[in-house]
């Protein structure tokens, strides 16, 4: 479904891992992919994803921008 991956972001959070990618669909669009990874009590790595294509992302970056001073975080 997808072309080749741009760069990785990796994020180290404690005992959770998070990866940030950019990718290209077979028309062209491009979306975010958000991965959480973490190692779960039979050692193994449990991954949950979320994709977020470009025309979404502004409207997601607007909410977040809204909810990160409940957390203490400055955008």
């Amino acid at each position: 479904m997808a072309k080749d991956d741009s760069e990785s972001i990796k994020i180290s959070a404690g005992q959770r891992t998070y990866f940030l990618n950019v990718k290209e669909a077979k028309n062209g669009a491009k979306y975010l992919v958000l991965t959480e990874s973490k190692r779960n009590s039979e050692g193994k790595f449990d991954n949950q994803r979320v994709m977020i294509f470009a025309d979404h992302f502004p409207q997601i970056f607007d909410a977040l921008k809204k909810v990160a001073p409940e957390l203490g975080v400055t955008a």
